[in-house]
């Protein structure tokens, strides 16, 4: 994938570490007014490999977090899959860790997302975020509606865990929620099974 902001080429790449998750290269367009882009557009990313099972039930839900500087968010593993952007000129240091049973457990992957990145996240694998700018619109399109009940699907690990080989940026001035900083490491994390997906 290129550092170039404006102006890519629409493209994908699987993540290697963590199976089912793909990055994606979004063009934007710009000029003197400002910039526009397709943030998601189905019949141009599904042949790059964009999943049609997200699709599947027929619900999708878009959500955005709005944060300040140094907030890092996460990271939490819920029960549906994720198609995360930046919605403005923020920027944010993406992270990601497979919480799934198999051989990928605990497998990390992380990368900077500006408003020309997208990234799909399979369920079961957990999301979390640090703002690298002075502020960022976080978007979350999601293939399930949000519902209290579903809370205890959820799965956490801990941002901070040296075991999981995440390189935030400026750690000691990070602004992390109390419930965020108290998730457990990964050693005593369960594995999420299928019957948890």
């Amino acid at each position: 994938m290129t550092e170039q902001f404006f102006e890519k080429e629409l493209a994908a790449r699987q993540i290697e570490a963590i199976p089912g998750m793909i990055e994606f290269d979004i063009p934007v367009h710009g000029d003197s007014r400002g910039w526009f882009k397709e943030n998601f557009q189905k019949e141009k990313m599904l042949p790059l490999g964009f999943p049609e099972r997200f699709f599947a039930e027929g619900k999708l839900q878009n959500n955005v977090s709005f944060s300040r500087k140094n907030v890092l968010r996460g990271l939490h593993a819920e029960p549906w899959d994720k198609y995360i952007s930046v919605a403005d000129d923020g920027k944010v240091l993406g992270a990601w860790v497979d919480l799934r049973q198999g051989p990928t457990f605990g497998h990390t992957y992380q990368t900077v997302i500006d408003a020309s990145k997208g990234i799909f996240v399979p369920r079961g694998v957990a999301n979390g975020f640090q703002v690298l700018s002075d502020n960022v619109a976080y978007s979350y399109l999601v293939n399930d509606y949000w519902a209290l009940e579903l809370k205890p699907k959820y799965a956490f690990v801990n941002f901070a865990d040296p075991n999981l080989d995440i390189q935030w940026e400026n750690l000691e001035q990070a602004e992390v929620s109390e419930a965020d900083k108290n998730h457990p490491l990964l050693k005593d994390v369960k594995p999420l099974g299928e019957e948890d997906l």
